[in-house]
């Protein structure tokens, strides 16, 4: 049985002093959508 391998995913702070805007559900499910990939890879994850 393999090492599983550590993948690091950083997301931006998202600041409340605005609108809420389509950018800020796009980073957040691409993400998570990378995520879920690299788990199935065999990695640990770390967001």
């Amino acid at each position: 049985m393999t090492e599983k391998q550590p993948f690091y995913i950083t997301t931006p702070i998202y600041y409340p002093s605005g609108k809420l805007h389509i950018g800020s559900a796009y980073t957040t499910i691409a993400c998570d959508v990378l995520a879920r990939y690299k788990r199935m890879m065999n990695h640990d994850v770390f967001i």
